[in-house]
Parts: structure tokens; sequence; C-alpha cells
């Protein structure tokens, strides 16, 4: 994942949590706390329109199991392509990141990072 800085594990409330791309290698370990911190760590403020796109992702992908496309983000929490991307520093993986969900790969990964 570019553009997203990604420690091995942190520490959050005390509890070890080890983190392979940012995902939680228990995927119950994910939380909106650890969004934040992983937010603080690599300079995303954690404002609310961040808060609803990661709830948003992580629900999304707790149905399909894939990381929603930014289109998809954009319409249905009626957030335009701009606003979006900087609130997460520019970067499309920075929402998967933090949702705690791997970005798509392959095709559909080159056509989300081109927006």
């Amino acid at each position: 994942m570019t553009d997203v800085r990604c420690p091995n594990a942190v520490v959050l409330a005390g509890r070890r949590i080890e983190l392979q791309n940012c995902v939680p290698k228990n995927k119950e370990e994910w939380s909106l706390e650890l969004a934040k911190l992983l937010a603080e760590i690599n300079g995303i403020k954690f404002t609310d329109t961040v808060r609803r796109v990661v709830e948003y992702v992580r629900n999304f992908w707790q149905q399909y199991e894939v990381c929603p496309p930014a289109s998809v983000i954009e319409s249905d929490l009626g957030v335009d392509k701009k606003t979006l991307l900087e609130a997460f520093g520019g970067s499309y993986g920075a929402i998967c990141a933090l949702a705690g969900v791997e970005p798509p790969t392959g095709c559909l990964s080159q056509v989300l990072s081109s927006t």
C-alpha cells in the first residue's frame, strides 16, 4: 500500500495489535480507536468526514469483502472526490487502511489510483 505508513504493530489501550499492510492480522481487533491511531501516524486529521467514510468502508467490506471504489463512497455519502481525497491526505489507500481492509488489487486498483 503506497503513500501510507503502516507499522508492523501498535499498542492500543495496553494491548499489542499486529498489523500487515495496516490491517490487523486478527480482523476482530479493528476499531475506530485503531483507525484514529493510524490516521495520526499518517498525519490525517480524524474529522467527522473521515469517521463517516471509515465506518462506511468498514461496513461495505463486511458485506462485500472488498474496499469500495471511491466513486461509490462519493455517491453514497454525498462527498465530492476532492473533499474525499483531501480528507485522507490524497491517498485512496489510506481510506482502506484506516478502515482495516486491504485495498483492491489488479485492474480496479489502477482505476482507483488514477482518481
